[in-house]
C-alpha cells in the first residue's frame, strides 16, 4: 500500500538537527497526544501518544529520549471494532519533566488548568518554525501522525487530519509556503487538510523527505502519460479509419449511380481507373488508391479525380 510505504520511509528519515527533531515531535505530540488518568488529588496522570504504526511508536520513544531524556513506556493493544493491526500507546508520567518537554514543543500552554495540567494548544507552534527545515519537519510529523496518500495509480490525493480548525489552517499555511496548493474541509470529527493533483502531491512528499515515494509517484505519472498518449493516438487513428471507410462507401454509391445513368465508357481513362479501383477497394484511403494506379499518382490527384466522379454523379442525378 502506497501510503504505508510512504509513512515507513518517513519514519526512517534522519532529522538534520535538534530544531527539526523538536518541530517534528511537536506535530506528532499535538496530533496523537492526549491527557489520561489523574482523576484523584495530587495525581496529574500521564500524557499518551497513540499510533497504529510500530515504526512511529519507536520514533516517538527515540525522540523523547534524545530530546528530553524521558523514558516513555509503550503498550500494544488490539484496535477496537475488530480492525486489523495493533494500536501502540506511548506514554510518559505527566510530571514536571514531561510538562517542560511539552511546553518546549508548544503542545500545551504554560497556564495550568484546575487539574494542574496545561491545556492543549489549538494552533501550530510558530515559534519553532522560523526555519524552512523546521517547517518541513513539522509537515513530516503531521503526515506521520495522521496522514494518508492515495495510490497514484488510482488518484493523486494526500490528506492530513487534525482535530481543530486553527491547527488545520496552520498546516495549510505551512504547505503553501512550499508552493503546495493545500485546501481544508470540515469533517464529522475534526478537519482535513488535503492536496490534489500530481504536481502538488509530489511536491508535498518531496518537502517532507519521502524521496523514494516521489520517484514511485513520478514513474506512475510517466506511465499514465504514455498510456494516455497511446490511447489518444489509437482513438485518432480509429476515427480516421472510420471516416475513410464512410467516405469510401459514399463514393462507391456515387460511382454506381453514375454508371447507371451514363455508363463507365463515357468517362475519361483516368476517371475509369480510379472508379474501378474504388469499387474494388471501398475501404482504401485515397493515398492507397493513388498508389495502386500505374503509374501511381499523389493523394491530391486521386482526391481531384474522385471529386470529379462525385460531381458528375450529382449532375447526372439531377437530369
Amino acid at each position: 500500500m502506497f501510503s504505508v510505504t510512504t509513512r515507513d520511509e518517513l519514519a526512517r528519515f534522519e532529522p538534520g538537527s535538534r530544531c527539526c527533531m523538536l518541530a517534528e515531535s511537536a506535530a506528532i505530540a499535538r496530533m496523537t497526544g492526549r491527557f489520561a488518568g489523574g482523576r484523584w488529588p495530587g495525581c496529574l496522570g500521564r500524557f499518551e501518544m497513540a499510533t497504529e504504526s510500530a515504526a512511529l511508536a519507536r520514533r516517538i520513544v527515540s525522540f523523547m529520549r534524545d530530546l528530553f531524556d524521558l523514558r516513555p513506556s509503550v503498550k500494544a493493544a488490539r484496535r477496537k471494532g475488530g480492525a486489523l493491526g495493533n494500536l501502540y500507546v506511548v506514554s510518559v508520567p505527566y510530571d514536571e519533566k514531561a510538562r517542560a518537554a511539552l511546553g518546549e514543543m508548544g503542545v500545551v500552554s504554560k497556564r495550568q488548568g484546575h487539574d494542574g495540567r496545561g491545556a492543549m494548544r489549538p494552533g501550530v507552534p510558530w515559534g519553532l518554525l522560523s526555519k524552512q527545515c523546521c517547517r518541513r519537519a513539522y509537515l513530516r510529523g503531521a503526515f506521520l501522525a495522521r496522514g494518508y496518500v492515495q495510490n497514484p495509480g488510482k488518484a493523486y490525493h494526500l490528506e492530513i487530519v487534525t482535530d481543530v480548525e486553527p491547527h488545520a489552517r496552520g498546516i495549510v499555511r505551512i504547505a503553501e509556503s512550499f508552493g503546495v496548493a493545500a485546501r481544508m474541509s470540515r469533517r464529522r470529527r475534526g478537519y482535513m487538510v488535503y492536496v490534489k493533483g500530481g504536481d502538488d502531491v509530489a511536491q508535498l512528499l518531496r518537502v517532507t523527505g519521502a524521496h523514494a515515494s516521489v520517484i514511485a509517484l513520478e514513474s506512475v505519472r510517466v506511465m499514465r502519460g504514455v498510456r494516455g498518449d497511446v490511447n489518444r493516438a489509437v482513438n485518432c487513428d480509429t476515427a480516421n479509419v472510420a471516416k475513410a471507410i464512410d467516405a469510401g462507401i459514399a463514393q462507391v454509391e456515387s460511382i454506381r449511380e453514375l454508371m447507371a445513368h451514363i455508363g463507365m465508357a463515357s468517362l475519361t481513362p483516368g476517371l475509369q481507373e480510379i472508379a474501378r479501383l474504388r469499387l474494388e477497394h471501398p475501404e482504401a484511403s485515397l493515398k492507397e488508391l493513388g498508389e495502386m494506379l500505374a503509374p501511381p499518382i499523389t493523394k491530391s490527384a486521386a482526391n481531384h479525380r474522385m471529386r470529379r466522379l462525385v460531381d458528375l454523379a450529382r449532375r447526372a442525378g439531377r437530369n
